[in-house]
């Protein structure tokens, strides 16, 4: 079950299984969450959520697939294990 993102989800961190911050929700929209990634988070952790930089290096912004959230918690937003 997909779940819906609200305004309280907002400046969330976005965390890995292992516990790796690699990002926080920037904003929401329509209940789908964007996040902006941290510096340093690797190629490989983008490549598997599918955020591949485009033209423009400096956007660091991505959509969240749902298909990627393993929970939502008050602590913050964690990603399946990848």
């Amino acid at each position: 079950m997909a779940h819906e993102f609200t305004d309280e989800d907002r400046d969330k961190p976005v965390m890995t299984a292992e516990g790796e911050r690699i990002g926080t929700v920037s904003d929401v929209t329509d209940g789908r969450a964007s996040v902006e990634s941290d510096d340093g988070i690797t190629d490989t952790i983008k490549e598997k959520l599918g955020w591949n930089d485009g033209e423009n290096d400096t956007d660091r912004t991505y959509d969240l697939d749902d298909a990627a959230i393993d929970r939502v918690d008050d602590d913050g937003v964690w990603i399946r294990q990848i």
